[in-house]
């Protein structure tokens, strides 16, 4: 029988093609579990996973002003966004609350996500207890701009912890996020920065890493979902943009790095043009490129750069048996009103934390995630407006290539992880011919006093 991958190529969403994806969906759902049933209708749909990580977004910061955008629009969809009174003490006098307002720059100085601040900002006075008050975001940014060596700084008063955009600033992701399918549960996957989350996206865990480059700078010799990738026979590759790529924290990196697998970012356009996209990819936009969203940063442009990827992939060949994702490392400082859960440990290895005259760090475990951070996934498979309110974090990604391509797991993290299961339906595909997206613009003012 031809799989439904191979007919959607031969009929271009006939109607027969909808009619043979529907009667292989039903034969599915009669054997064995939903997650058996969820593998091996995703098995013979997606031939293509394509992932991108940008910086230092909050969930409430980002999207959570998506209730308001997807009621004036009649979308559907019920979205856990920020609330009406969201607010945090000042630093100076608890008593003095600091409201959340809209941003009017697109980049502001540096709010620091590290873990020591992370977990402040999770419980202001008590930041290694088990309760989350969410009381610190402002706290910790106003000590950011007062004792950051890094100038300049304005906001020492730390209120653009409490900033956010909306749909004005970002209009492509909101729309995205409104036609396919977001989650408002999404975590990143540990209480602290860049480094040890990406590490998390890429092999499950940060191997005690809490801190980038502490204790030492050296790459880590664990498998990660590339190397997974590369044993399988499963064809992968890293899209960069500039000359870094995080995959460079392994030493898998030292094997690939000048075989073809990792690639100028620009590579991917007529990579998806010619129906010639691997299996697996991530597409980096870089740290030294300013189109990483990172707060120092316009979100448009890095915005801009983001939704290039995602046209690509729509207006290509392939498009009918992709997907692509798009989530946020951490969640950058900002202020987030969900409290983070529980979190599997994905191994033995407790955080290796600084003491004495380095600093001394919070005590605490790899047993719960960090703040909600924005996911979309973009697929003609994917069910139109929907939102996921199942908890997920930067491992359900590596769940998800795992179940499509018969990976094991790397960790007890992604082991447990949620792939994304509820964000699909396979009887059919509903957005084969891709919505109309807004243009994102670039520039915006930027100034960073704005947000003071």
């Amino acid at each position: 029988m031809v799989s439904r991958r191979d007919f959607l190529k031969l009929t271009a969403g006939s109607s027969l093609a909808l009619a043979n994806a529907g009667c292989r969906g039903l034969l599915a759902s009669t054997q064995g579990s939903k997650s058996q049933h969820f593998e091996v209708a995703f098995s013979e749909t997606i031939n293509h996973i394509i992932f991108t990580m940008q910086e230092n977004r909050s969930f409430d910061h980002y999207f959570g002003r998506m209730p308001a955008y997807r009621q004036e629009r009649g979308i559907p969809g019920e979205v856990d966004g920020l609330p009406a009174n969201a607010s945090n003490p000042s630093h100076d006098d608890p008593g003095v609350l600091v409201s959340a307002h809209k941003l009017e720059t697109q980049c502001h100085e540096y709010l620091s996500p590290s873990w020591n601040d992370a977990h402040r900002s999770w419980n202001r006075n008590d930041p290694d207890s088990a309760t989350g008050k969410l009381d610190g975001f402002v706290y910790s940014a106003a000590e950011t701009s007062r004792n950051q060596v890094r100038p300049p700084h304005f906001d020492f008063e730390g209120k653009r912890a409490m900033g956010y955009y909306d749909w004005n600033d970002l209009p492509y992701y909101y729309a995205m996020a409104s036609q396919f399918a977001m989650s408002d549960r999404h975590f990143s996957s540990v209480m602290t920065s860049t480094v040890p989350n990406r590490m998390y996206l890429m092999a499950g865990s940060s191997f005690g890493r809490v801190h980038p480059g502490f204790p030492e700078s050296r790459q880590v010799a664990a498998d990660t979902i590339f190397d997974l990738c590369q044993k399988a026979g499963i064809s992968w590759r890293i899209y960069v943009k500039g000359d870094f790529t995080y995959y460079s924290w392994f030493q898998g990196y030292n094997r690939h790095k000048d075989d073809g697998h990792i690639v100028p970012a620009e590579q991917f356009f007529p990579d998806a043009a010619s129906g010639k996209l691997p299996q697996v990819a991530m597409i980096e936009s870089g740290p030294e490129t300013g189109l990483d969203e990172h707060p120092t940063h316009n979100i448009g442009d890095g915005a801009r750069f983001t939704a290039r990827f995602f046209n690509a992939l729509m207006n290509s060949p392939v498009w009918a048996e992709s997907m692509m994702i798009l989530t946020y490392d951490e969640a950058g400082g900002f202020y987030d009103h969900v409290p983070p859960p529980n979190a599997p440990k994905p191994d033995a290895i407790e955080p290796i934390l600084m003491s004495g005259s380095a600093g001394n760090d919070v005590a605490g475990a790899f047993d719960r995630y960090g703040f909600r951070v924005p996911l979309v996934i973009a697929s003609p498979w994917v069910k139109p407006n929907y939102v996921s309110h199942q908890v997920t974090d930067h491992t359900s990604i590596l769940k998800l290539i795992e179940a499509r391509f018969g990976l094991p797991s790397l960790t007890k993290r992604d082991a447990a992880a949620h792939a994304f299961a509820d964000m699909f339906d396979f009887s059919r595909p509903a957005l084969l011919t891709p919505p109309a997206l807004p243009v994102q613009e670039v520039g915006g003012v930027c100034d960073w006093t704005l947000a003071a």
